[in-house]
């Protein structure tokens, strides 16, 4: 079984930053959500782990990890 690449898009954050974002995830700033939404299987948030860029980085990032181990192991 062959699985399909990823589609990723630029997202530009309310503070101005600018990311690559995979499929699943989705930006959320908010009054409730700083951070990132992993939308495959269960939702999950990140929230942004300090202020600023590097916060929202180390947020991403950890959600990609657990979209790529969702992936793994259900598939796309």
């Amino acid at each position: 079984m062959q699985t399909q690449e990823l589609q990723y898009r630029e997202i530009i954050t309310a503070a101005g930053d600018a990311f690559s974002v995979p499929e699943y995830i989705v930006r959320m700033d908010d009054a409730t959500l700083k951070g990132w939404q992993l939308r495959y299987g269960e939702w999950t948030d990140y929230q942004d782990r300090a202020v600023g860029k590097s916060g929202a980085e180390k947020a991403l990032a950890i959600a990609i990890e657990e979209m790529i181990s969702r992936i793994e192991y259900k598939g796309k």
